[in-house]
């Protein structure tokens, strides 16, 4: 707009369209706003901006204290002003008028306003391909008020797929090289929504291919890296909203033997950096365990993601506030990405992980983990699985579609048969004596089968894992 047209109360920043601001401890926010204003009127005696905040579906009043505050105005031309205590919610529509005399508000001259803002929570999307979201067949996953994403051009927007578009991206360091499709997390805050009561914010920041280095900072061995943790950064400050927490599905980049080796000093450090960046020591951290990848299958590349997916279940068991769910019986749409009904059920784990974990819902979010394989007999193997709410369940009466892995010092052990003796065991029967240091691999592979034992109430499988038995 060229200046001369421009009239009334301008708003410069502090709020967008569609933005979502993060609530506090107390379930408010703050809503800190400036502009200018400008006005052709001659003769008036002053000129004052005042601000309110109604609900966009009626035009109520947010609340009593939020109706026509008074803005600090300046002779010079502009204003500034702070709504405090703005409740958790929405949607809520902004209003701003310029007075230039004592007489009611809706005789003052006009304002800029800012439609669809919500008072919620915010999470950070970090990680590789998977957290972009390949899926590619066609899934019921609709935008729905109150799911909001901050664009990578730079603004607040309704929430739809793909949540990761980078038309006219202003944060070149994860422009994609493709474009990304069906992820698991609009269905995930489409969750929290309806569970919490709140508007929910995304802010997209993933890229394809990334390895943990380009997430962690402050290495000296690793000189230019961290620079996706900045470019993450770079999208939270425009976001001008605050973070709630981070869901992260990343690893398949660093199965290889340097990367994996120092995979979970790495990962501690960038899960203390992001608390630190964003100012909470309890920020939660919900990751993905590594999926499946189709190619040519090798001793190298099964122990790397077998490896990777150990280190992912022994993360989430000794951090404070990291949540780990599986994704073994899910399938692909290509040979690395989790196809869109598989997302689907990502998302709902993540959000299961969520309200559970983080918001204290009395909820079924942990998946049955395997914490101690110890030697019944010469030819069984005992499995205790701790967070079994009911019973263990299995399916398969093949031996050979068992998902595990026996191998002891003289190299594999076949496996003829099972039994669940107790609601939380698995129990392997051997075609041959153990002998020496034995090792069992739940979920083994870049390839393991899609049918893992899992908790019959809800239906949740087990997590990948390694077991060395002495």
């Amino acid at each position: 707009m060229n200046k001369k047209d421009e009239l009334g109360v301008l708003i410069e920043s502090g709020a967008q369209n569609w933005q979502i601001f993060q609530r506090s401890d107390q379930d408010t926010a703050s809503i800190s706003l400036s502009g200018r204003w400008v006005t052709r009127e001659k003769g008036y005696k002053k000129a004052v901006v005042v601000v309110r905040l109604v609900r966009e579906a009626d035009g109520e009043p947010v609340a009593r204290d939020l109706q026509w505050v008074r803005a600090r105005t300046s002779k010079s031309g502009t204003w500034k002003v702070t709504l405090d205590a703005v409740p958790a919610g929405g949607l809520y529509r902004l209003e701003t008028v310029l007075q230039l005399s004592d007489g009611p508000v809706e005789w003052g001259q006009r304002g800029d306003m800012v439609h669809h803002l919500g008072v919620g929570d915010i999470w950070v999307i970090a990680g590789q391909s998977n957290s972009e979201g390949h899926g590619k067949s066609p899934t019921p996953d609709a935008p729905e008020l109150g799911v909001h994403v901050f664009r990578a051009r730079g603004e607040w927007a309704l929430a739809s797929h793909p949540l990761n578009d980078s038309t006219d991206t202003k944060y070149l360091p994860n422009r994609l090289g493709s474009n990304p499709s069906h992820s698991p997390w609009l269905v995930f805050a489409k969750t929290l929504r309806a569970e919490l009561g709140v508007p929910i914010g995304l802010i997209p920041a993933a890229l394809g291919g990334s390895p943990l280095s380009a997430w962690t900072r402050g290495d000296k061995a690793n000189p230019g890296g961290g620079i996706l943790f900045d470019n993450m950064l770079a999208f939270v400050r425009d976001a001008e909203a605050g973070v709630r927490g981070v869901v992260w599905y990343q690893g398949e980049s660093d199965v290889g033997g340097p990367e994996r080796r120092v995979y979970a000093h790495n990962f501690k450090r960038f899960v203390t950096d992001l608390r630190g960046s964003f100012s909470r020591r309890d920020l939660p951290v919900i990751t993905v365990q590594l999926n499946r990848v189709v190619s040519e299958p090798t001793a190298e590349g099964d122990a790397g993601w077998d490896g990777m997916r150990e280190i992912q279940r022994r993360l989430a068991r000794t951090m404070r506030h990291v949540f780990l769910i599986p994704t073994v019986d899910l399938n692909l749409s290509d040979s690395i990405h989790t196809n869109s009904l598989g997302n689907i059920t990502i998302g709902q784990r993540a959000a299961a992980a969520a309200l559970g974990g983080v918001f204290g819902r009395d909820v079924k979010f942990r998946h049955p983990d395997c914490v101690e394989a110890r030697k019944a007999s010469a030819r069984r193997i005992l499995l205790r699985f701790e967070h079994v709410d009911e019973r263990l369940h299995f399916e398969s009466m093949i031996p050979a579609e068992l998902p595990f892995v026996v191998r002891d010092s003289k190299g594999p052990v076949e496996i003829e048969g099972w039994t669940i003796p107790k609601p939380d065991q698995f129990e392997l029967r051997l075609k041959r004596t153990l002998v020496g240091r034995t090792v069992v691999i739940g979920a083994p592979g870049t390839y393991p089968p899609f049918i893992v034992p899992q908790d019959i109430s809800g239906h949740r499988p087990m997590l990948g894992f390694t077991q060395v038995l002495e």
